[in-house]
């Protein structure tokens, strides 16, 4: 991998987020029928033995095509971390570099105007009205769900409010202070609460909701001012282990499969197929020995390793990632749409999305038929 660098972008119209999601189904649009709510939890599937990928030490392609990814150093880009590591994406012609930026909002404009070649897509109301104004990106690739008994994010009660009988349940949140990141309401985190709490007959304006940013929660939670988060990790763990919080629900049973982030690609680097193509590969077979190794089977990376390059990248101690929550995937790389059109309709019944995303546009966001070529390559494997 390159040295990472940082790119400042000027940004029109302001700071943007996207988000995309997908399942193999046909493109849903804007008068799509949007499921009232989510599939009720199940348990998890029986874990079925992944194919080895192919080793480090394979011939890389002579030319190799540049891409910058544009990452917030969070455990969500492991995947990408595990690519790199093991050398698929050069195996795959791809020259692979690190580019950090503060938030998925600064990478749409970069992407639009091919100063990335990929990023991550955030599912939040900012995206879709960026989709609705024809920003020209494209949802490529899972890179964050919650397969059932996985993901990074849950809904955690301070221990004195658990304690004194409150917040076991997601019936039994009403009048509580719950801290959600900025804005609120219009986040990802919002939407997959409402689901769960929508299914418990429960409501999500029923809460008093406290924007805060997740670094900011652990001492909130702490000192009292709030009564619970939707909290990522490690900031989950952290409190967990301070005594100060309890984790009482995790998304993937709010919402089972829930997408919270896709790999998006910049015009000119989906137009260009092989590279393309290398690149997704790349990602699902990290993505598939990621998989093997957290769930203890032959993998051509260890679990340790994960510890360290999340460590790395992230500057969380590995004592404290071995112990966190880790992000799900799916081994077959493919977003679940339906998720993303539920968060849609979401944000739409708040308001926030004042342009209704068009058939033509939601068409033209998802790249997924791009992901089925390389499954036809290199092979699905059981979800």
């Amino acid at each position: 991998m390159r040295g990472s660098s940082v790119f400042r972008w000027l940004l029109v119209g302001g700071a943007l987020a996207l988000s995309a999601c997908g399942s193999g189904a046909s493109a849903p649009g804007g008068s799509a029928a949007v499921p009232a709510a989510p599939p009720a939890a199940a348990g998890s599937a029986p874990a079925a033995q992944l194919p080895a990928a192919p080793t480090a030490a394979a011939t890389a392609p002579a030319n190799l095509t540049h891409a910058r990814f544009g990452s917030q150093l969070v455990a969500g880009d492991v995947a990408l971390f595990v690519a790199d590591d093991l050398g698929y994406f050069q195996q795959h012609g791809i020259d692979f570099e690190l580019v950090p930026f503060s938030s998925a909002s600064e990478m749409i404009p970069a992407l639009a105007t091919d100063q990335l070649e990929v990023g991550s897509l955030a599912a939040n109301p900012a995206g879709f009205n960026a989709i609705a104004r024809g920003v020209p990106i494209k949802s490529v690739l899972d890179k964050g769900s919650f397969p059932p008994g996985q993901g990074d994010q849950a809904l955690a009660i301070r221990k004195e409010v658990y304690d004194a009988g409150r917040g076991h349940t997601l019936s039994d949140l009403k009048g509580l202070n719950i801290g959600f990141t900025p804005p609120g309401k219009g986040t990802t985190s919002a939407c997959a609460l409402s689901a769960g709490m929508q299914r418990a007959g429960a409501s999500l304006d029923e809460l008093v909701i406290q924007p805060l940013n997740f670094p900011d929660m652990v001492p909130a939670l702490a000192n009292g001012a709030i009564d619970g988060a939707m909290i990522t990790e490690p900031f989950l763990t952290r409190a967990v282990q301070q005594g100060s919080a309890v984790r009482v629900m995790g998304i993937d049973q709010m919402y089972p499969n829930f997408q919270i982030s896709t790999l998006g690609f910049a015009p000119s680097f989906i137009a260009n197929r092989p590279a393309a193509k290398g690149f997704a590969a790349a990602y699902i077979l990290a993505s598939r020995a990621y998989i093997d190794a957290v769930a203890g089977r032959p993998s051509p990376i260890t679990r340790a390793r994960i510890d360290e390059l999340i460590a790395e990248h992230t500057k969380i101690d590995a004592a404290t990632v071995h112990e966190m929550g880790l992000p799900g995937l799916n081994p077959n790389g493919l977003p679940n749409k339906d998720a993303m059109m539920y968060c849609y309709q979401f944000f739409r019944d708040q308001g926030l999305i004042p342009e209704p995303v068009t058939d033509a546009q939601f068409a033209s966001l998802w790249a997924t038929d791009l992901v089925n070529e390389v499954l036809d390559e290199i092979g699905r494997v059981p979800e």
